[in-house]
């Protein structure tokens, strides 16, 4: 069975809102430049340079002349030759920064650190690229990165409201509403003109299924951003939630029937997911702090080749639900993701996840595909999503991702993983995480598959 989670989606209202990073690359943080540097009128700023020569005024020239990612490279040669020089990795970062590439301006950035402590407008540059890299990460499926470069920035400057703001979008791109709202509502306690946040509030409410909160947080935004244009949106989206039926609930669980459900398939589904919910507490060895909401009848949030999806909520179509055999594997599988958001702070990768959701759910690798398909045991550690796969490639990412997963837990304990996790929701780089409590990598785990193929 494939089965897929989605779990960086939150969505729509906090887009139409504009609140998602709603600062524009024409308001980054500039300085103005300090005795010695200057500034060219497209708003590029270079330091000065005491090693400079012809090879820096062509660069200087190509950048002024907006070819950006050309300068850029002139500067990377120029501090090849002058390799002591932190102007020259300097400059290349300001150039890559203005053409958007911002993982290359952090790439020069650490080269300069490595020569000397970077200058205030260096460390403001860094600053702007690491939010600008970490909120387009948050929204395109990589979320746990975009949260370690708000965490980032937070261990120099842990006041830092924009970054606050990028670790609550992190985690709640990441299905892990619980997180993000005491991140952001810390945020705004302290900083309630970060409009930002509250359409973020409100989204993650929702997916508590809490609509009194999120009424609250809708208020809240309206008061502090009257003119925002997700404002009429959010407010029906908040009128559906309400209009739907009670379900049932406990202190853990909601199961809510999204249409027209056969008679007493809610209790059904909330006795298997019960029981789900304890073996996986038992096997994780914690379990989320917020109400996971069952959504009963809808479509899945996922390809048509995937049973059910999550991203924040389970999303349950009715023909796994009414089938007890398949129900209980799909909501095994669903909310391993659930779990896995809570326990490893957002930060466990993509084949893990995975494979840890088939895992549990009760699959087994029995048998390998052939040699010919034994490149995806390299791909799929750097995928940061299934969901654009045909059904054929899907099929051999979940199946590499349960026999990874599967190698993993046979050569350890359930301790270990949640020593894992606990490292992960701790703050602790994924593989330095992996490799203090596993003593491995990833690599070394699909060499030992490979060599079965």
């Amino acid at each position: 069975m494939r089965l897929s989670s989605g779990i960086a989606v939150i969505l729509v209202a906090i887009l139409l809102g504009g609140a998602f990073w709603g600062l524009s690359r024409g308001r980054s943080l500039r300085v103005k430049p300090a005795h010695g540097e200057h500034a060219f009128s497209g708003g590029l700023e270079f330091p000065s340079n005491p090693t400079a020569g012809p090879l820096w005024d062509s660069a200087v020239e190509l950048a002024r002349s907006g070819m950006l990612e050309d300068g850029a490279r002139l500067f990377a040669q120029g501090a090849s030759q002058d390799p002591r020089d932190a102007a020259w990795p300097q400059a290349e970062a300001e150039c890559w920064a203005a053409a958007g590439r911002h993982d290359s301006a952090l790439s020069a950035l650490e080269r300069c650190r490595s020569i000397a402590p970077l200058s205030t407008a260096a460390l403001l540059r860094r600053r702007a690229s690491r939010l600008e890299l970490g909120f387009s990460m948050a929204s395109t499926g990589q979320p746990w990165k975009g949260r370690q470069l708000g965490e980032a920035i937070l261990q120099e400057s842990p006041g830092d409201s924009e970054a606050t703001l990028l670790v609550g979008y992190s985690q709640a791109m990441n299905g892990n509403p619980g997180s993000a709202e005491a991140v952001l509502e810390k945020l705004v306690g302290e900083h309630p003109g970060v409009v930002q946040a509250y359409p973020i509030l409100v989204q993650c409410a929702m997916r508590r299924g809490d609509a009194e909160a999120a009424s609250r947080w809708l208020e809240r935004y309206a008061q502090a951003d009257p003119a925002a244009i997700g404002l009429a949106a959010m407010d029906q989206q908040l009128q559906r939630m309400r209009s739907r039926a009670e379900g049932k609930s406990n202190s853990r669980l909601r199961v809510v029937c999204m249409g027209t459900c056969p008679y007493g398939l809610e209790d059904e589904v909330m006795a298997s997911a019960e029981t789900a919910w304890n073996l996986l507490k038992s096997q994780i060895g914690s379990e989320p702090s917020h109400q996971v909401n069952i959504l009963l009848g809808g479509q899945a949030n996922a390809p048509h080749w995937a049973a059910a999806s999550f991203d924040g909520q389970v999303h349950l179509p009715l023909e796994p639900a009414t089938d007890p055999g398949r129900r209980d594997a799909v909501l095994r599988h669903e909310l391993t993701h659930a779990f896995l958001a809570f326990a490893g702070g957002g930060q466990v990768p993509l084949w893990l996840n995975e494979g840890l959701a088939q895992y549990y759910q009760g699959e087994r690798c029995q048998r390998l595909p052939g040699a010919e398909s034994a490149e995806w045991l390299d791909e799929i550690q750097a995928r940061r999503t299934f969901m654009d796969l045909d059904e054929d490639q899907a099929e051999l990412a979940y199946i590499f991702s349960l026999a990874v997963a599967q190698e993993l837990m046979e050569l350890n304990t359930s301790t270990a993983l949640a020593k894992y996790l606990a490292h992960l929701r701790n703050g602790v780089d994924e593989r330095v995480a992996f490799r203090k409590v596993f003593g491995d990598d990833y690599p070394h785990l699909s060499a030992r598959i490979r060599a079965r193929l």
